[in-house]
C-alpha cells in the first residue's frame, strides 16, 4: 500500500500531495481492497492481446518480405480494384497491419489506464463486427448474387493472374489440389482456356497451350508431381475421357458443397468469433467504467 501524507481539513476531504498518481495500488484501478476478479481478467486480456501483436507483427513481416522478394524493391501496379483484393502478399500486410493496430492499441491502452487507446480499440473492435455483420447479412439474404459475382467476375481474374502471381498461383494450386476441382466457375476445367498461357488460339505459342495446371490432375498417388499431365487437356472433346485425367468441376462448387456439408460448423465458428468481440469489448468498456469511478473518488 502506497502510503500519502494528507492534511484531512475542516470539512472532512483529503487533500493529496502535488505529483502522486491518483490511481492507487500499484497503479491499478482496483483500488485499496487488491487485486480483484475484475483485475485478473484485465491483465489475461493483455496477455492476449500482447500475443495478438506479435502475431500481427510477424505478418506485416512475412507479407512484406514476400511483397519485396516477389517484385523485386519494383512498385506493385494495380490495374484495378481486384487486383490489390486478389494480392496475397498485401492481403497478408494489411491483415497483420489490422490485427497490429487493434492489439496495440488495447495493449498500451489497458496498461497504461489510456482511455483514448481503449476507446480507439472499442471503436476498431465495433467497425470490425459492424462490417462482419454487413457482409454474412448480404451473404444470406443474396447467395445467389454473390454467387454469380464470385463465378463471374472473380473467376476471371484469378485465372487471367494465375502466372503473373506466384503467391496466388500456388494458392490455387493448393485449393484445386485440396478439394480436387479445376477452374473456379461452373465451366470447370475449360476456365482455364481464359488464361494466356493455357487457351488453345493458333496464335498462342505457348508450350501450355490447351493445356491446365498440373494441380487439376488425379494421379498424385505415385509420390512425383507429373507438371505436363494436363498438357492437351482441352484439345479432348469428351468430358468422360477429360474426367479419366483430371478433375472437372469448379472449385466454387466444390467448396459450396463442403460447407453445406458443415453448416453447423460454420455457424458455431462464426459465433464464437462474434462473441469473442462482443466479450472483448465489454472488457474495454467495464475498464472505462472502473477508470472514471476511480478518477471520481479522487475529485
Amino acid at each position: 500500500m502506497l502510503m500519502l501524507n494528507q492534511v484531512v481539513p475542516p470539512n472532512g476531504n483529503r487533500i493529496v500531495p502535488p505529483g502522486i498518481d491518483l490511481i492507487t495500488n500499484r497503479g491499478s484501478i482496483t483500488g485499496r481492497s487488491g487485486p480483484n476478479a475484475g483485475h485478473r481478467r484485465h491483465r489475461q486480456s493483455n496477455m492476449n492481446q500482447s500475443v495478438r501483436t506479435i502475431i500481427g507483427a510477424a505478418l506485416m513481416g512475412l507479407g512484406v518480405w514476400s511483397l519485396l522478394e516477389e517484385y523485386d524493391y519494383n512498385l506493385v501496379k494495380f490495374r484495378s480494384i481486384f487486383d490489390f483484393l486478389l494480392h496475397i502478399s498485401l492481403g497478408i500486410v494489411v491483415t497483420g497491419l489490422i490485427i497490429f493496430s487493434m492489439s496495440l492499441a488495447g495493449c498500451l491502452g489497458a496498461l497504461r489506464e489510456n482511455l483514448c487507446l481503449i476507446k480507439l480499440y472499442s471503436l476498431m473492435l465495433l467497425l470490425l463486427f459492424i462490417i462482419e455483420v454487413i457482409l454474412s447479412s448480404v451473404a444470406f439474404i443474396f447467395p445467389s448474387a454473390i454467387s454469380h459475382f464470385v463465378k463471374d467476375r472473380l473467376s476471371k481474374d484469378l485465372i487471367t493472374l494465375y502466372r503473373e502471381d506466384s503467391n496466388l498461383q500456388n494458392l490455387i494450386d493448393i485449393v484445386q489440389m485440396e478439394f480436387k476441382c479445376c477452374g473456379v466457375s461452373d465451366h470447370g476445367f475449360k476456365d482455364w482456356s481464359m488464361n494466356i498461357y493455357f487457351n488453345c488460339s493458333a496464335t498462342n505459342p505457348s508450350n501450355e497451350r490447351c493445356a491446365v495446371p498440373f494441380s487439376c490432375c488425379r494421379n498424385f498417388n505415385t509420390g512425383l508431381i507429373n507438371v505436363m499431365c494436363g498438357y492437351n487437356i482441352q484439345n479432348l472433346s469428351s468430358v468422360v475421357e477429360v474426367n479419366k485425367y483430371v478433375f472437372t468441376r469448379g472449385c466454387m462448387e466444390a467448396i459450396s458443397e463442403l460447407v453445406e456439408r458443415n453448416m453447423n460448423l460454420v455457424a458455431g465458428i462464426c459465433l464464437t468469433s462474434a462473441l469473442a468481440q462482443l466479450f472483448a469489448m465489454f472488457l474495454a468498456r467495464s475498464l472505462q467504467g472502473q477508470i472514471f469511478a476511480q478518477r471520481a473518488r479522487w475529485m
